[in-house]
């Protein structure tokens, strides 16, 4: 799917704007503060329901205003035109619509077009903690297998019920919810591994297309050492309790990147953790492609932070392979189009939009 238009109204800085976007590469350019990534953020809650860069709805809403609004038209090869919009108000009150209907969950316009976050700390991919590598597995898994997000939010439910339960000291009801989080906890296992099985490839490619000499290894942990889920939850039962948490589960589990036998995090340059996190992205949105024929959206801020041309010339090649629609801000404009004709990337199909002060023009 690819969007068409944007609209976006009271976002930030931005009180009202419109962007007719090309269904390759758009780049928003301006100064610090301009209004650039109010753009990112916007598309962001639209796809995905919430912020980037705050849990706080109200710090997102321009100042003075009630709510903001961001519409979108698309275009989908198989649905036809689809019409996507989300309100918000301060009170954190959503209305989020789809081809004119009311809908109840984000998953249902998340669904449509696969989302590749690009932000400049790209890299706390690699070397921050194991919750970021966990969404990034996550989202990937439920565009795959759509009713693993229902899986995944009953895992969740259970282990706060469990958890509250140890506190309690209720030992029989403990065990009935001890037997349901290891069933659940096994179906999320699984699907996360069967989802990694398809992509382990394609990251491998998507690495030696970024990068020359570096090769790296992942493999899941699971979030226990145990021989299975059930019995690290029998064993550990004492220690849950002293700790009033339950400390084995897929909500430990984590991503072992690995160089060697040393792990990447310990041994990587910042530049290289953000070339591994980039194609940890791309290999998602490649393996999306084979697998669905499912295009992905790049929203991308600061495109050019921290790369070389090299390496900006190798990332824009492998997106425009895969035929990917992207949105990226930069502070300054590139030193000509030609550095950008790549691929589908060339000229006459990118937009350029100059935003300052909160208002956006075509260039």
């Amino acid at each position: 799917m690819i969007i068409e238009r944007i609209e976006l109204a009271h976002v930030r800085n931005v009180k009202e704007a419109t962007l007719e976007l090309s269904p390759s590469l758009n780049l928003l350019i301006g100064a610090n503060g301009a209004g650039k990534t109010a753009v990112l953020e916007a598309v962001h809650i639209l796809l995905r329901g919430r912020s980037f860069r705050t849990a706080r709805i109200s710090s997102v809403i321009e100042h003075g205003s009630n709510g903001l609004l961001v519409k979108a038209t698309c275009d989908d090869s198989v649905r036809g035109q689809v019409r996507l919009g989300v309100e918000k108000t301060r009170s954190n009150k959503t209305n989020l619509r789809l081809d004119g209907q009311l809908v109840r969950q984000t998953s249902a316009v998340a669904g449509l077009l696969p989302v590749q976050l690009m932000l400049p700390d790209l890299a706390e991919l690699v070397f921050g903690g194991p919750q970021g590598r966990r969404q990034w597995v996550d989202w990937g898994t439920f565009h795959v297998k759509p009713d693993y997000l229902e899986t995944l939010r009953d895992y969740g439910r259970v282990l706060r019920q469990r958890n509250a339960v140890l506190r309690s000291s209720d030992q029989e009801t403990l065990n009935l919810w001890t037997s349901r989080l290891a069933v659940l906890g096994d179906a999320v296992t699984r699907c996360r591994r069967e989802y990694l099985g398809t992509i382990q490839t394609v990251f491998c490619e998507s690495m030696a297309g970024l990068t020359h000499g570096l090769e790296l290894e992942f493999d899941y942990y699971p979030g226990w050492s145990g021989n299975s889920l059930s019995e690290e939850l029998g064993t550990s039962i004492a220690r849950d309790v002293k700790l009033g948490a339950t400390q084995a589960g897929p909500h430990r589990a984590d991503i072992s990147l690995r160089c060697g036998e040393a792990s990447a995090a310990t041994v990587l340059s910042r530049g290289q953790g953000k070339a591994v996190a980039t194609a940890l992205r791309i290999g998602q949105a490649q393996g999306l492609m084979n697998n669905l024929a499912k295009q992905s959206l790049f929203l991308i801020d600061d495109v050019w932070a921290e790369r070389d041309d090299a390496h900006s010339k190798r990332l824009f090649n492998l997106m425009s392979e895969m035929g990917c629609q992207i949105i990226a801000t930069s502070a300054s404009e590139p030193e000509s189009l030609e550095s950008l004709e790549i691929g589908s990337f060339q000229a006459q199909n990118t937009r350029m939009f100059h935003v300052k002060h909160g208002k956006i023009e075509q260039l």
